[in-house]
């Protein structure tokens, strides 16, 4: 028996943390840590909000399904469902479970063969061993998915951002912004409705159900979250539309504390961006405190859109964002005060974290530049003082 399973172990070891290259020539640095092995703890650490995130819009689409009193569902997962005995109670776990599963495999296994593809071909013309990272980036790309997302659209997105995101500037380490925020940049301005248009969050035919950040931006400020009924708590934990993985800041949370615990991603941008968004927050309430939009608490940003899951598992980014620490300081407060500024100047796109994020990272380099700058002088400065 451990003749059988020891190879397996091995196996599954060497895919999920270890890797073949073994470095030959010096520098030696004894260490565990490369870049298979924080990705996947980046997957890893968002299995919680997207565990979530399949309950809720398992809910949602059972939802709907009661109140339009369907008595037989449409498509292949609800006779899948059935044939398998999971029924469509929105308030079975199991139930919302399985049905929001089958609307995230085909999302994510088509990011990964279209990632797959252009990999293989990359490293085939440039003769050089396939990138690592790929599981990740198609994981995070689909997490930011509605379920209405067509198939196609999952390709060229996934195609634009890990080929323009990632390829053509040499593969791992050497990007500029995030290839899976840049592939779901590119659909929402190719495709506006993917995340803005009616009925784009719960796949049942004529059911519109907005998200709560698209509720306040066009309803009415955030009177209008009590009243559709919805508490802090329960957008804190997840129960709303929302892409795959986003819609939860608990299971960001929980991410966060791993990734934190792990070293795998930076603290100081998770609270910088946490200080951005209070600090410009705070601002626009002292500057209209009777405004429906500049009037928001800054702990209502925090649980409204994508807040948690960009800064948390997109901001932290290791290759887009600063190498530094007080630059990984700057670019947090960054993120999280252009976050604000865009939702409530944005009539348009006023999912604000994502088009933060790809703001920062385009200065990233500029912000490590003049972090080294500053350091250089200090040390100028006290070397003249100490001779003279």
């Amino acid at each position: 028996m451990k003749a059988f399973t020891r190879p397996l172990f091995i196996l599954a070891d060497r895919f999920l943390w270890s890797s073949h290259a073994v470095t030959r020539s010096a520098p030696h640095i004894r260490d565990a840590i490369h870049v298979q092995r924080v990705w996947n703890t980046f997957v890893i650490a968002s299995l919680p909000a997207w565990l979530i995130g399949l309950w809720s819009l398992g809910h949602q689409t059972n939802l709907a399904i009661s109140d339009f009193r369907l008595e037989e569902v449409p498509g292949w997962r609800a006779w899948l469902l059935s044939k398998s005995g999971i029924g469509f109670d929105a308030f079975s776990v199991m139930d919302c479970l399985a049905h929001g599963l089958l609307y995230f495999l085909p999302v994510f296994l088509i990011a990964l063969l279209v990632g797959a593809f252009w990999e293989a071909l990359f490293a085939s013309l440039r003769r050089r061993p396939v990138d690592e990272g790929l599981l990740a980036i198609a994981w995070l790309f689909a997490l930011m998915m509605p379920a209405t997302v067509p198939m196609y659209q999952v390709a060229l997105g996934m195609t634009f951002g890990i080929v323009v995101g990632k390829l053509i500037y040499g593969g791992s380490g050497r990007y500029l912004v995030s290839p899976a925020l840049l592939g779901v940049a590119f659909l929402v301005f190719s495709y506006p409705n993917l995340l803005f248009g009616e009925g784009a969050w719960v796949p049942v035919a004529g059911y519109d159900q907005p998200t709560v950040l698209e509720l306040v931006n066009e309803e009415g400020g955030i009177q209008v979250i009590a009243a559709v009924d919805y508490s802090f708590w329960q957008l804190f934990v997840g129960d709303r539309p929302g892409a795959f993985g986003v819609v939860s800041p608990l299971g960001a949370l929980l991410g966060a504390l791993l990734l934190v615990w792990t070293g795998m991603a930076s603290w100081r941008v998770m609270v910088g961006a946490l200080a951005g968004l209070i600090a410009m927050s705070l601002i626009f309430n002292l500057i209209a405190p009777d405004h429906e939009l500049l009037s928001i608490p800054w702990h209502w940003h925090v649980v409204l859109g994508g807040f948690a899951f960009g800064t948390v598992f997109i901001s932290t980014d290791p290759v887009a964002g600063p190498m530094t620490d007080p630059g990984r300081w700057g670019f947090g407060l960054i993120v999280g005060a252009l976050t604000v500024m865009i939702r409530v100047g944005s009539p348009t796109y006023y999912e604000g974290i994502m088009f933060a994020i790809l703001l920062a990272s385009m200065f990233s380099p500029l912000i490590d530049f003049a972090v080294t700058e500053m350091n250089i002088r200090r040390r100028r400065l006290r070397l003249l003082g100490g001779s003279g």
